[in-house]
C-alpha cells in the first residue's frame, strides 16, 4: 500500500468536520492535524447542515491549532497537503499562502468568489509546482457520475432537456453576508452548474431570472443555458425554501432518467414502463471520494483530470455570467 500522506484541515466548522469525518478509512491518506481560529470547534463531533449531519469527527486524535502560522512552523515538511474548509472569501488568499509555503492544495468550493481570484490560484499553483484541486464534490458523487455515463453513452437516444433543482432554506452565520458567501448562486447552485458544465461544457449562452429574499443576494433563481443545436437546459436554486431537496430530470429521445436522492429511475418512452437503473450504488459518499481522488494524485504527482481548477474556474465564470443576466432582468448573456 505504501506510506499514507499526511494532510490537514484549515477551518474547522461544517465543512471542515465533513471534511474530517471522510478521512476514516481513507487508503492513501490520514489526517493529521486541523487549525481553527475558534477552539469550541474542537469539542464538536459533528455539526448540522442544511443537507444533514457531518458525520462523526473527532479531533481529541488530532494536533490541533488556533492560526494558519502556527500550524505551518509546526508541521513544515510532515504535511502533504492542507485541506481548505474556510468561508468561501477566505479561500484564495489562504489556497495561495498554503501554496506558497509548500503545501499541495486541496480547496472547498467555491473555488474564489471572483474568477479573477480563481486564476489567481491557478498561477500560483504553476509558479509553485504544487497541486491545486477544488472540491467540487458531485464530480465524485457516483449517483451523479452514473447518470453522466447514460448520457454519454447514447444509449437512449439524443439528450432533449436537463432540468436540476437544489433548494434549502436560508443558512445561518457567516453564509448570510454576501460578500463572504457569494449567496445562494456561489454558495449553493454553483454545485449544479459546475456539474452541468462539466458533464455538457460551457454553453454558449445563458440567460438567469433570480430575486433577493433576504440575504442581499440573488436567493433564488432559474437559469436556461443555451447550447447551440443542443438539448434545453435549465438549473434552479434557492435559500428561500421549506426545506432541502436536490434532484436531476434528464429526458433523452427514448427514455427519461429521474434522479431521487441515490436512487436513479427510467421511464421507457416506447413501452411505458418505469423501473430502478442498475448502477453501482456508492460505497462511500462523495466527500470521501473527492479526498481520495486527491490524495491518490498527489502520490503520483498530478492533479486529478475530472477536477482541474481550469475547468472550476469556468463554473465561478459561469455564476458571475448568471449574476449578470439576473441584475439586468433576465438578460441573455453569451459566455
Amino acid at each position: 500500500m505504501g506510506k499514507k500522506l499526511k494532510a490537514a484541515i484549515l477551518g474547522f466548522g461544517g465543512m471542515g468536520h465533513v471534511h474530517a469525518a471522510a478521512y476514516a478509512g481513507q487508503k492513501d491518506v490520514e489526517l493529521v492535524a486541523c487549525c481553527d481560529i475558534d477552539p469550541a470547534q474542537f469539542e464538536r463531533k459533528n455539526v448540522e447542515l442544511n443537507f444533514g449531519s457531518s458525520g462523526n469527527s473527532d479531533a481529541k486524535v488530532l494536533k490541533k491549532y488556533l492560526c494558519y502560522e502556527d500550524m505551518v512552523r509546526e508541521e513544515a515538511g510532515n504535511l502533504d497537503f492542507v485541506d481548505i474548509a474556510l468561508p468561501s472569501d477566505l479561500h484564495c488568499e489562504y489556497a495561495i499562502r498554503a501554496m506558497e509555503d509548500g503545501f499541495n492544495v486541496l480547496c472547498e468550493k467555491p473555488m474564489a468568489l471572483t474568477s479573477r481570484d480563481a486564476k489567481k490560484m491557478i498561477a500560483a499553483s504553476k509558479r509553485t509546482g504544487k497541486l491545486l484541486m477544488i472540491a467540487q464534490c458531485l464530480r465524485f458523487n457516483e449517483t451523479f457520475l452514473a447518470v453522466k455515463k447514460v448520457c454519454d453513452s447514447g444509449k437512449y437516444g439524443k439528450l432533449l432537456r436537463l432540468c436540476a433543482h437544489r433548494v434549502s432554506k436560508q443558512p445561518g452565520g457567516w453564509f448570510r453576508d454576501v460578500a463572504r458567501s457569494g449567496g445562494a448562486l456561489m454558495d449553493l447552485h454553483l454545485h449544479d452548474i459546475d456539474f452541468i458544465q462539466f458533464m455538457l461544457g460551457v454553453p454558449d449562452e445563458l440567460v438567469c431570472f433570480g430575486v433577493p429574499v433576504s440575504s442581499g443576494g440573488i436567493d433564488d433563481s432559474v437559469t436556461t443555458y443555451i447550447y447551440r443545436n443542443g438539448p434545453v437546459v435549465t438549473a434552479e436554486g434557492s435559500w428561500a425554501r421549506c426545506g432541502w431537496s436536490c434532484g436531476m430530470t434528464v429526458i433523452f429521445e427514448k427514455a427519461t432518467l429521474e434522479m431521487k436522492g441515490d436512487d436513479l429511475f427510467l421511464y421507457d418512452h416506447k413501452t411505458g414502463k418505469t423501473g430502478p437503473l442498475k448502477y453501482r450504488k456508492p460505497k462511500h459518499n462523495h466527500y470521501f471520494n473527492e479526498i481520495a481522488a486527491f490524495a491518490a494524485g498527489v502520490k503520483k504527482g498530478v492533479t486529478p483530470p475530472s477536477a482541474t481548477p481550469e475547468s472550476t474556474c469556468e463554473s465561478i465564470r459561469l455564476i458571475e455570467t448568471e449574476l449578470k443576466s439576473a441584475l439586468a432582468g433576465g438578460k441573455r448573456v453569451k459566455l
